[in-house]
This record gives C-alpha cells, structure tokens and sequence, in this order.
C-alpha cells in the first residue's frame, strides 16, 4: 500500500509542475473578480508548492495505515518557508486577540487569513502574499470576536476618570467586528482599509493605506496612510489579553509613510509620523524569523518611537500627561522581544520574553523623583494537533516598575471599564486555544490575574470565540 501511495504523489507532483508551467495559476483571478483573501492563499498556488516540498520521507512518516490517508499540515517543518525564514500557517495557530502571536509575530510570509495577520507586520505580510492575486483585484475578509466573561476582585478599582469599577460582574461581550477590503490597482500598488466596531456600536477607520511596490521588483516598499506602526511584537498575552508590555507601550494606528525593506528572513523599517499639528515623531522597527536547525526556529526584534505619547494603542502615556499637566512633554520607547521554538513531541514548545522601556525620564510614580519606566515578561506555549484539531496551551508572567501613575487596561470588560488609575504592577495568565468546524472558528478560555500597585486585584475568566472569514 504505501509503495502504491508513493507512486500515485510522485504522478501527481509530476502533473501539478506541468499545468503550473504550460498553464501558469489559474486561482488567479480575472479582473472582475470579488473574492475572499482566504480562498486566494488557500488555492492551488499554495497547494502546488506544498507538493513540491513532499518527500518520500514525508509520505512514510505521515501515512495513517488504517485509512490510507496522508497528513502532512502537522508536519512540524512546515513552519519553514519555502525559501527560508518562517510560515506559521500550516502550524497550529496561536493568537492573542485574534492576532498570530510568539514565533509568527516576528515573520511577514506568514499564510493566514488576514484577520490574523499581526498589527506590526501587516503591510510586509500583505506585500509578501502579492503573487497570489492577479494586478487588477479586489478581495476582502472579516474577523469577528465574542467574549463570554466572569470578573471579580478583593476591592473595588478606580477607573482612570476616577470613577469606582464594579468589584464583580459578568457578560458577553461582541469586543471586535472588522470588515477588510484589500484590492491591487495594477502591478505596483496595494490598497488596503477595514472598518471596525464592537459592542458599543461606534463605527471606525481601522487601517487605510497604500503600498507603492512589489517584490518581483526590488525588497523595499514605501507605504502611506492610517496603519499600525511597525515596532515590536509585544508579546506576552493570552488568547483575548494582551502581554503586560504591548498593554501600555504597543504603538496604535497612526497616519504616517514608511520606507520598508522585506525579504524571507529580515523585516526593517523606519517611519515619519505626528503626534499632532506641533510635533513630528518617527520610529523604526527590525524583525528577524528564521530556522536555525531541522528542529529549532527563533524570532528576534527591536523598536524604538521617537514619542510614544502621540502613537500608543493604549492611551496610557497621553493620560499619564494630561492628568499630570505635561501634555508638551515627550516619551519614547525602545523594545527588545525574542521566541525560540522547539520541535517536541508532536508539537511546538515556545519560549518567549521581552523587554519594553521609556527613553524619557518622568515623575511615573508620583513621588517627586523623575525615573524611566517599563516592564517585562516571560511566556511558554505548547501547540500540536490533538484528536484531529490543532490545539494550544499557554501561560505567561509579566511585570511592571516605576509605572504607578500610568493608567493600563483591565483584561474585565474590554469594552467598557477601559484603564484603571493605578497601573498594573504584575500579571498571570493561563490559557488555552482550539479549532472547531475548521482553523478558521478558534475557542479558546483565559485566565488572568492582574495585581496594581494600589494593592488592589482582579480576577478575569473569559472564554473567547475568533472567527475568522
């Protein structure tokens, strides 16, 4: 049986090579074409390159003997991308609200749907997955996320406008709803926006930029318009909660133009932005993913922002000056974030950790001393396909220092308390993920204790829902 399996993929692998060179890719699109960004990456083109990748090796060690199937999406060197670094889309997912998250934050050839692409690579993911779409398309995808939650603490927390949280509560939260349109206006130029909401009902711009290039032509790439600065990866996080770093130093999206340079291997780029009408502000970004050994792949980036006060995801710092009277003042930030992954078992073991700090001195804990202030964090997860659907485990530890007046996020009612008053001094985080019905519907539960520096503490249990489209 297996000799005969071996022949029938040889034959196949033979008449795939054939089409694809008499024919060229026929999931390209005609130019009238609307269609899901998904269904593109997941066409023959990604298809044609798997079997290129096949060995008799692989057929042998991936045969079920029972029913004659072979199974090659869980074959642990598939990370590696076709011309080296790292493509986590035949791996597991792992993803922190929505968002692929340890060894896939650092790569930019990542297949996956465009809802899970990470903020800080978006725009070289998206280039980087240009071969697959014809010069004259339009495409679009979606990703919905619910949030079933139970909180509860052992006092009451002040929020940041100095109102009293509830000590305890639960609900289920719609927390993101995003629609993206992705369309190439001919062979050089990328447009790409979304629209976001949640449960509060208030629509927004999400992203809304341009990429002038394509790299059949040269590795950089200029972009222009509304996106997420591309500094660091931040990690840390759960599968809702965000690492304890990204919660108050991750920079949000800002209009701004970037110089991009991209190829297998190494992402880099530096930024021009404002703040406001009165100040200019840049940052600059480098991101590394690639596999050192048959078993062993690692990530590595730094960052830093000119003056996070005007960019961050948060809010935390532009609140931190406004309460404090120094709304002129500025705060950068450098970053240093790192993810070994091992092959183990039948899975993926990954270690991560990273630092984030402020290059601007400030009274952050309001004792009259004027002190940098940052935090870090250490986390592990363990991926594999268990019974038939991929599956993952997680749990991290993060801490902060000199960070007491810097408001922060509570992993309770995302969207509705908002940011404490006091920031979070350390955090603990258990979690859990898998795929039901397809890759695609990801569920998986929290746990997340926050500690502050009043003293007070709170208690989240949220069971998340990702669906992607």
């Amino acid at each position: 049986m297996i000799l005969e399996l071996q022949k029938q993929i040889q034959q196949l692998n033979s008449e795939v090579n054939s089409i694809i060179v008499s024919q060229g890719y026929k999931n390209i699109p005609n130019p009238t074409d609307f269609k899901n960004y998904s269904s593109i990456l997941g066409g023959s083109t990604v298809a044609s390159e798997q079997l290129d990748n096949v060995s008799v090796s692989d057929i042998d060690n991936n045969i079920n003997i029972e029913t004659g199937q072979i199974i090659l999406g869980s074959n642990p060197d598939k990370i590696i991308y076709k011309n080296g670094g790292i493509d986590v889309g035949s791996a597991p997912a792992i993803t922190t609200g929505g968002k692929t998250a340890y060894l896939g934050a650092y790569s930019g050839n990542n297949t996956v749907p465009i809802g899970q692409i990470p903020d800080n690579l978006f725009a070289s993911t998206i280039i980087g997955q240009r071969e697959y779409f014809s010069d004259y398309s339009v495409f679009f995808g979606g990703f919905i996320e619910i949030d079933p939650q139970v909180y509860f603490g052992n006092s009451k927390v002040k929020g940041v406008n100095g109102n009293m949280l509830p000590q305890n509560g639960q609900n289920i939260y719609l927390t993101t709803a995003n629609l993206y349109f992705l369309s190439n206006l001919g062979h050089y130029v990328t447009a790409q926006f979304d629209f976001d909401t949640d449960e509060s009902n208030s629509f927004s711009l999400g992203n809304a930029f341009v990429i002038f290039g394509n790299l059949d032509t040269s590795p950089f790439f200029i972009t222009a318009g509304k996106s997420y600065l591309s500094v660091g990866t931040y990690g840390g996080g759960g599968t809702i909660t965000n690492g304890i770093t990204d919660n108050f130093f991750e920079p949000g999206q800002v209009t701004n133009i970037s110089l991009n340079y991209k190829d297998n291997v190494w992402n880099a780029n530096i930024a021009v932005s404002s703040s406001n009408d009165k100040k200019a502000n840049f940052s600059t970004g480098v991101f590394y993913a690639d596999s050192w050994t048959d078993n062993l792949a690692a990530g590595f980036n730094i960052g830093y922002i000119y003056n996070l006060a005007g960019s961050s995801d948060s809010g935390s710092f532009e609140q931190f000056l406004e309460q404090n009277n120094r709304q002129g003042d500025t705060i950068g930030s450098f970053n240093v974030d790192g993810n070994l992954t091992y092959n183990l078992w039948e899975g993926f073991l990954n270690l991560a950790a990273g630092w984030a700090t402020t290059t601007n001195r400030e009274d952050f804990n309001g004792n009259g001393n004027n002190v940098l202030a940052g935090g870090w964090y250490t986390a592990a997860n363990y991926s594999l396909t268990l019974a038939g659907k991929d599956t993952n485990f997680g749990v991290s530890y993060g801490q902060t220092y000199n960070a007491m007046l810097i408001p922060m996020a509570l992993a309770s009612s995302p969207t509705s308390f908002g940011m404490s008053q006091s920031g979070i001094k350390s955090q603990l985080i258990f979690s859990a993920q898998r795929s039901y019905f397809d890759n695609n519907v990801l569920f998986g539960p929290e746990y997340v204790y926050q500690k502050l520096y009043n003293n007070n503490s709170t208690n989240t249990i949220t069971f998340d829902i990702s669906v992607y489209i």
